[in-house]
């Protein structure tokens, strides 16, 4: 995996991105998502990587792998008791969740439902929504990033000049 993207973004500004995923990985997120979502419904995956910062994808996890039946209402719903086979892909593969995104109708603002109830509530967790149900063009612009500070507050991640957040390379 090449993440020059990442290299160079640390260097110009100091930090690396929130969140950092090869181009090959994002074409595949992206047409999973599209598929999957048919145009109509929101869906969404896991997206695993190496423990630690910067947060690097190397692997997807969608929601109906997981729960077959996670997109069947229009909206995602993930029976609790199927994480258990997100918690054993993990452990067979010693990677970790580094992010988790699903898709919205409209634009990527969170809803009360995705402030209220986080897929993973532990503080420091990634969450990404995509815009119009991941169709293209996707802008980075466009894309909500939030980190969960915990108790149910949300820091929304900002794209742009100052603040890189989610590099796409490689």
């Amino acid at each position: 995996m090449n993440f020059s993207v990442l290299t160079l973004i640390t260097h110009l500004f100091g930090r690396p991105p929130d969140l950092a995923i090869p181009r090959p990985l994002w074409r595949h997120l992206l047409e999973g998502l599209q598929t999957r979502g048919g145009g109509y419904r929101e869906s969404g995956a896991f997206l695993l990587g190496p423990p630690g910062e910067p947060r690097r994808v190397s692997t997807i996890v969608f929601y109906d792998e997981i729960d077959p039946a996670a997109f069947d209402t229009g909206i995602i719903q993930i029976d609790g008791g199927r994480m258990a086979d997100l918690w054993r892909i993990c452990r067979g593969t010693g990677l970790v969740v580094v992010a988790d995104v699903h898709t919205h109708p409209g634009c990527a603002g969170q809803s009360e439902s995705d402030r209220m109830h986080p897929i993973i509530a532990e503080p420091g967790h990634v969450a990404m929504i995509l815009p119009n149900f991941a169709a293209e063009p996707m802008r980075l612009d466009d894309i909500g990033l939030y980190r969960y500070l915990g108790a149910f507050r949300w820091d929304r991640r900002r794209q742009g000049f100052l603040r890189p957040t989610l590099a796409i390379g490689g």
